[in-house]
């Protein structure tokens, strides 16, 4: 019965959904907040100078299948652990052989997979990406053929964007071989395919039948263009995550951003407003929204200057 009504209501919404950006201040209402701080002590992360008095904090971070919180600490040359309530646990040091000409940790965009691993990936330009595996406590380095940031995961393959033709790939994690895809799966293993173009979001969910076009909309000025960029996760039960950012097409000088869900049938939950998603200590990379492996859970992380800033939202 529950699924009749949504179906219909996804349905009465129509094909072109405006999806309100507002400017950066304060999560919306059911956010709660963790501050892990930096530091100089082992439970503390740290931070490294990044020219003109910066100071860069980790390289982002990623919620495992156990709730355990582990960071990318670049500065102290480690994978840290936290518990789910933001207890320190533990830590994994880098080997050098990871590390880019034996001195520099340079992986991005973390993945939390199915079976408690851990995954990121570096760009490498022409000479392709290179895959970085964290499981059982041990630290394996992958070259992969394919210029592709691997920034999606259904909780098995991983999933990006060719940087040479644009062109959606998988990969499985085990492997350096790249396959070329015409659908990313979800965590429910649902397939569907979201693309940006201007200030339009399509969503196609070839399963369910539905394309959605969400057209990116100044909160202040409904009918003024977000000029903006995306992250995009999915949760267990199929949903499509959306995190949308940039600056309205009037006033470049505006910081806005909202977080916006897709249910399976395609109906478009109320944008919710944000948090800078930037400060002077972010390393720039676009891993801010994410998701937890075996749940409905969504969160939003933030490197900011006195620590990283992580808003977890229950499904």
């Amino acid at each position: 019965m529950t699924s009749a009504v949504t179906s219909t209501v996804a349905e009465a919404q129509g094909d072109t959904v405006p999806v309100l950006l507002y400017p950066t201040g304060e999560m919306g209402p059911g956010w709660t907040e963790q501050v892990f701080a930096y530091g100089e002590t082992e439970d503390t992360l740290g931070t490294a100078p990044g020219g003109d008095g910066l100071m860069f904090g980790p390289e982002y971070g990623v919620q495992a299948a156990d709730g355990t919180w582990w960071f990318m600490d670049a500065a102290k040359m480690r994978f840290a652990q936290f518990a789910d309530d933001g207890a320190y646990l533990s830590q994994a040091e880098f080997p050098t052989e990871i590390l880019v000409q034996g001195l520099y940790f340079q992986y991005q965009l973390p993945q939390a997979l199915d079976d408690g691993s851990i995954v990121a990936s570096g760009f490498r330009g022409e000479a392709g990406s290179s895959l970085l595996r964290f499981a059982g406590g041990e630290f394996t380095g992958t070259d992969v053929d394919a210029s592709v940031l691997w920034a999606l995961t259904d909780g098995e393959l991983l999933y990006g964007f060719s940087a040479a033709d644009g062109a959606p790939h998988s990969l499985d994690p085990s492997t350096d071989t790249p396959v070329a895809v015409e659908w990313f799966l979800a965590r429910d293993g649902s397939r569907f395919m979201v693309t940006l173009e201007g200030s339009d979001v399509t969503v196609d969910l070839p399963d369910g039948g539905v394309t959605k076009t969400l057209q990116l909309r100044y909160s202040e000025d409904p009918t003024v263009a977000a000029m903006a960029g995306i992250e995009v996760k999915t949760t267990e039960d199929g949903s499509i995550h959306i995190l949308a950012y940039g600056v309205p097409e009037t006033d470049e000088g505006l910081e806005i951003g909202a977080i916006v869900s897709i249910a399976p049938d395609g109906l478009v939950a109320n944008s919710e407003p944000i948090v800078s998603p930037f400060s002077e200590s972010d390393p720039g990379s676009p891993s801010h929204l994410g998701t937890t492996p075996g749940s409905d859970s969504v969160w939003y992380m933030v490197v900011g200057v006195d620590g990283v800033h992580v808003y977890t939202r229950a499904g």
